[in-house]
């Protein structure tokens, strides 16, 4: 058995000038460490499952790790101080709770360098997160394995986090490792099969996996950060980026990150006293995006943040690279030539945030010069100028809005108004309104020209009938709509509708809420398009029983359920009122009106996606992922529109 690592990632060079890790203590988060005579030794630890000091490895895993970075053997790091931290990886709350503790261990007892080769997958949890980025700003570098799932969607948590670092999978041969899950999280690559470690036992064994990439990266950056155990974080990462073997031409890869990992020695004036310590993201000053496309010849706002807010005083703004990018004394960018750069925010000269610029050919959307544009960020992010310009805003589309009804009025587009359930109002609650604007308004709806189909349902108060939702569902069916909103129906119909708005053409959309009794067949179908939301920062709201809503594989994509602009009931332009009702039916009601616009602008390109079937092929080329992929929180992602010759 050859340890081919060694030469491959520089590893002899380093050992050959007397760095092997000494004093640098690295923690294994796993189920278990076992300490094996004169082979492994183990420095200390604790067992977060019977909160005790026994971290025996039944499986094996967590003491093949901990052999590639310290066995007496083939140890990369064998000098480091390891310990062992043991905790249940069944994936559920539970689980995750005990690596929230098991990494505030770390921040308590000063440890470096952390692995963690394992995810959590369909889950997000804020409060690892955040666990995650106290552990970096204080010091600490979490390295994290991308998986063995062999897709751009399997990165989960923590690895895809910012504050740690994914390692994908390369075979010996410096290509792909086929098992490697790869995608926009993966930082940086390393070795994944043929790899010399311990069985539980002691015995060399060779083991593949990603699992196994992240050790041999933590084992490098212990020799690193021996040779200056002043580097933070951050510098770390950039002198990874700066050192990495590149397999293919991008900056960045999907499939390899930046590159693949090699150990190399500092020089030996690197980082004296005078050298600014770049300390890692969101301590004080943040930017809102790690990344931000700046289109060529254009001036943006790098939008930094402040906390507290009244520490918003000298800040000082530089660039990397002032050929690709410059900056002025406010933090706005301007882009010179195509390329990309790093824009550097420092706070009374200790405190820093930074982010990547890109420098695109690509022209800002920018409104109608007659459009009132305050606050319709929606409409820019989701591609909704750029669809107008290029001629498509809905029309010869027919869309049935089952629901309140809507007020007469010259900012909607309202082709006709139908009356199931009749009383004195016009908007039984003054929501149907806002929704029918946020469709077809004139100046700020997304499909302004759609044939919209006001199909009231509701008396005053907003008071459903199960039979009135049920003749408004087959009004839409008979007259040929395109797009409905579907809800209010009993349960037991859905089954019969949905399979009937299917052999018609017609697309359903529903939103991801409702009430105690539960998700219902027409948000699981597949003939409906199920919609959740998101925040204006793009952020899924968890642990708050009255604004989440339901989740799972069900969820197609979000749209943006905050900070919208509308046409009230009274005839009036408005932001909506987070407060007027702040549960999730409504936030979700508001995405489902963006969604119901979209596939609108997309009907108009191609009348033959005429249901939810196709409707969703898409969802991958016209959703921005968040949370790393698709989830059970977001689906596939925030819905953007699109061109449909640009993606197919």
């Amino acid at each position: 058995m050859d340890n081919y690592i060694f030469e491959k990632l520089n590893i002899s060079i380093i050992k050959k000038n007397m760095f092997n890790g000494n004093g640098i203590k690295i923690a294994i988060i796993d189920e278990g460490v076992n300490n094996i005579k004169d082979k492994l030794e183990i420095a200390g630890g604790y067992n977060f499952i019977n909160n005790g000091n026994d971290y025996f490895d039944e499986d094996g895993h967590g003491t093949a790790i901990a052999s590639i970075i310290k066995s007496r053997e083939f140890g990369i790091a064998q000098d480091a101080e390891l310990y062992s931290l043991k905790v249940k990886l069944d994936f559920t709350d539970d689980s995750i709770n005990m690596v929230i503790k098991a990494i505030d261990w770390c921040i308590s007892n000063k440890i470096d360098i952390i692995n963690m080769s394992f995810g959590f997958a369909g889950f997000i949890s804020y409060a690892l997160e955040d666990k995650c980025e106290e552990a970096m700003n204080q010091g600490i570098v979490i390295v994290c394995a991308a998986g063995n799932n062999n897709l751009s969607q399997g990165i989960e948590i923590p690895g895809k986090y910012n504050s740690t670092i994914a390692i994908s999978g390369v075979a010996r041969n410096n290509t792909r490792y086929e098992k490697s899950s790869f995608g926009k999280s993966v930082d940086f690559c390393c070795y994944s099969e043929e790899l010399l470690t311990y069985d539980k036992t002691g015995q060399i064994i060779t083991t593949a996996g990603t699992s196994y990439a992240a050790p041999c990266v933590v084992g490098i950056i212990a020799l690193i950060k021996e040779q200056n155990p002043l580097l933070t974080p951050r510098e770390i990462y950039e002198l990874l980026k700066d050192n990495v073997l590149k397999l293919d031409g991008s900056r960045k890869s999907l499939y390899y990150g930046y590159g693949l990992i090699q150990a190399f020695l500092l020089p030996k004036s690197y980082k004296n006293d005078e050298t600014l310590q770049l300390e890692d993201l969101r301590k004080n000053i943040y930017f809102p995006y790690t990344k931000i496309n700046v289109p060529l010849g254009k001036k943006l706002d790098s939008e930094l943040k402040f906390l507290p807010y009244d520490e918003c005083v000298n800040v000082n703004y530089t660039v990397t690279d002032n050929t690709i990018a410059t900056t002025d004394g406010d933090g706005f960018i301007t882009g010179k030539k195509e390329g990309s750069t790093d824009l550097i925010a420092i706070m009374n000269k200790s405190k820093a945030a930074i982010c990547s610029i890109n420098v695109v050919k690509e022209e800002i959307q920018e409104p109608d010069e007659d459009v009132n544009n305050s606050n319709l960020f929606n409409l820019t992010e989701m591609n909704i100028y750029k669809m107008h310009k290029s001629g498509f805003t809905g029309k010869g589309i027919k869309i049935g809005l089952i629901g309140y009804g809507c007020i007469e009025t010259d900012l909607i587009n309202v082709k006709n108004t139908i009356t199931i359930a009749s009383d004195n109002s016009k908007d039984a609650n003054g929501f149907g309104t806002i929704y029918a604007s946020i469709i077809s308004g004139k100046e700020i709806g997304i499909a302004p020209e759609a044939e919209l189909y006001v199909v009231k349902v509701a008396t005053k108060g907003g008071v459903i009938t199960w039979s009135a939702a049920e003749k408004a569902v087959n009004w839409c069916i008979d007259n040929k709509m395109d797009i409905i909103n579907l809800g209010f129906v009993n349960s037991t119909l859905y089954d019969s509708i949905l399979t009937k708005c299917y052999s018609n053409n017609i697309i359903p959309v529903v939103n991801a809420s409702g009430n105690i009794s539960g998700v219902t067949v027409a948000q699981t179908s597949p003939y409906s398009i199920t919609v959740s939301y998101v925040t204006d920062e793009k952020k899924f709201i968890l642990n708050d029983s009255a604004r989440t809503p339901f989740t799972g594989s069900f969820i197609d994509c979000v749209a943006y359920g905050f900070g919208i602009q509308c046409i009230n009931s009274e005839n009036k332009q408005v932001l909506y009122e987070e407060g007027k009702a702040p549960v999730a039916q409504y936030y979700c009601n508001l995405a489902m009106m963006q969604v119901i616009g979209i596939i609108a602008l997309i009907k108009q390109q191609d009348p033959t996606i005429n249901n939810a079937v196709k409707v969703r092929s898409l969802l991958p080329k016209l959703c921005e992922q968040l949370y790393g992929g698709k989830n059970d929180y977001t689906g596939y992602g925030l819905i953007k529109a699109a061109l449909l010759s640009e993606i197919k």
